[in-house]
């Protein structure tokens, strides 16, 4: 009996005793929890049921905090997930057969099954071990085909991704494409102005899940200053009875109340994006140092919350069991990420990096 109950708190002992460096995940705050365990977590939004009133209130408010936040007109904070995102602006944009680039799955990219949904896939080219999009042979796959929709994304993000280039190739070439910059990584760098201004550099639209780099629930965000294009992904979004249900029915309302808490710690620590870089490149120097390879030396390591270990494949993975035996916790591809324990209030890199230092020395 309870057996589910006991492994939920083996797990929280687990992870509250350890060091995450997953680039993926984040710490939630006790205030963001007690809103998704909340009455909440078992309520409808439409005004179809009553005592819905103060759910809909909260949507609102989230949205209009993160407004606020990236300084931009508009948010829709229902989508369920990142995935969500990337099929809004997917289905919003493109039709059947058409011609969506994006970054391969090889590179880092998402590895969004476009073909599933009746779209063509375009794949970037990127310049190998740098995780870099190569914008010389972008330029011949935009003038050789007509793509309707781009979307710039990568899980590899240490530095910006060059969004004006890419405006200036879909102008040129695909002058009624959309340009889409997926900042599921960076999200939280974005929200505090750090790493780039993908809006001013080009993008019409930024999507994102909300747990990686910003502190916020499993979920995902779509941002534009366009009414256009909000109207259109509202349509996808929206429950409306008369043209049928889109992408989500019921949004999850305990999920928005703890985005739009994170939403407002965030706005109160806008010195947050800093540190999360500050602490990654106080990491990588400091492996560095130890004798542990890591990627990118000659620019500084990174520009955002990740850091990549210059190991084997083998190496790598090796290195991440040893590490989790030790509460340690980092990617199978030996990429890091200090978004968490910056969250959390870690400030002492030298001590985790000569922690990682000792067992990189047993491999």
């Amino acid at each position: 009996m309870h057996r589910i109950r006991s492994l939920v708190k083996k797990h929280e002992s687990y992870r509250e005793d350890g060091i995450n460096l997953m680039a993926s995940e984040n710490y939630l705050s006790p205030q963001v929890r007690e809103a998704l365990s909340s009455d909440l977590a078992g309520r409808y939004l439409s005004d179809y049921y009553g005592g819905s009133s103060y759910a809909r209130e909260i949507v609102d408010r989230t949205e209009e905090l993160f407004r606020e936040l990236f300084d931009v007109k508009h948010a829709i904070v229902e989508p369920l997930s990142g995935n969500i995102c990337d099929l809004a602006v997917l289905f919003a944009f493109s039709e059947h057969n058409d011609k969506v680039a994006m970054l391969p799955y090889t590179a880092g990219g998402y590895p969004l099954g476009l073909e599933k949904f009746g779209r063509q896939r375009i794949s970037l080219p990127n310049i190998k071990n740098t995780f870099e999009i190569d914008l010389s042979g972008s330029e011949k796959l935009y003038a050789e085909h007509e793509i309707s929709l781009t979307i710039l994304g990568a899980s590899y993000i240490p530095f910006p991704h060059p969004v004006e280039e890419f405006r200036t190739m879909v102008d040129e070439n695909s002058p009624y494409g959309i340009m889409v910059y997926d900042g599921s990584h960076v999200l939280g760098l974005l929200a505090c102005g750090e790493f780039q201004s993908p809006l001013d550099e080009g993008a019409e639209v930024i999507i994102g899940s909300t747990h990686k780099s910003f502190y916020g629930p499993q979920g995902g965000v779509i941002l534009t200053n366009s009414d256009e294009h909000h109207d259109r992904l509202r349509e996808f979004m929206d429950v409306d009875t008369d043209t049928g249900i889109g992408l989500v029915d019921n949004p999850h309302v305990n999920r928005i109340a703890a985005l739009g808490i994170a939403a407002e710690e965030m706005l109160e620590d806008q010195g947050y994006g800093k540190r999360v870089i500050t602490n990654a490149r106080d990491l990588a120097t400091a492996l560095q140092e130890l004798g542990v390879p890591v990627k990118f030396a000659e620019r500084g390591f990174t520009g955002s919350h990740q850091v990549f270990l210059d190991v084997t494949p083998e190496d790598a993975l090796r290195l991440c069991h040893l590490l989790e035996k030790e509460g340690i916790f980092i990617d199978t591809t030996g990429r890091m990420g200090t978004a968490e324990v910056t969250h959390r209030g870690i400030t002492d890199m030298d001590d985790i990096a000569n922690r990682i230092a000792e067992h990189y020395t047993r491999l």
